[in-house]
């Protein structure tokens, strides 16, 4: 994903279109531990040539394989994601994370495309597969909302008999 600006120079004025698939599994994997397996990521776009800059639209699609945060099952997380960057050759022209150095005369794009794929990994994911998840153990269970709610209906407040004299404090008049 490196392009020279000589190479870039014969699309001024329309747009380059970008297709390609690229593997960053073994980044991702060496930068988050979560991440087991990923596929090749499939990244298309185009790039557009500027007097003082190079903007680059991407679309990236692809899947992480991610442990389940119940289970420790894989999971498949599928994600798509779009960008902009834009790349200047002088540094005064960087206003935001959008905006890149070009290296020299060259364009590199991997890097981006590693670091939004890296910003994309979620914290948690879960598995479909209910079947192979935890719902009790010792001293706990999982329980629903409805049979929360339906506990909490069929408990009432018990009084502290100790503290019964005391529930009526408030009831007395004084004369």
């Amino acid at each position: 994903m490196k392009w020279s600006l000589i190479q870039l120079q014969k699309y001024r004025g329309k747009k380059m279109p970008l297709e390609q698939e690229i593997d960053v599994t073994t980044y991702l994997k060496e930068h988050n531990h979560d991440v087991r397996d990923a596929s090749l990521v499939r990244v298309t776009g185009d790039i557009t040539v500027r007097q003082d800059s190079v903007v680059i639209r991407l679309v990236l699609d692809g899947t992480f394989t991610l442990p389940c945060a119940r289970t420790f099952e894989d999971v498949i997380y599928p994600y798509h994601i779009e960008s902009v960057e834009t790349y200047v050759n002088k540094e005064e022209n960087v206003l935001d994370e959008m905006h890149h150095m070009m290296d020299g005369d060259k364009i590199d794009a991997l890097p981006v495309v590693e670091e939004l794929l890296l910003l994309e990994i979620p914290i948690q994911v879960y598995s479909d597969n209910v079947e192979n998840a935890l719902s009790e153990g010792k001293d706990w269970n999982v329980v629903t909302e409805e049979e929360l709610e339906q506990q909490a209906i069929q408990e009432e407040p018990k009084v502290d008999p100790r503290l019964a004299g005391l529930a009526d404090f408030f009831d007395k008049k004084e004369d």
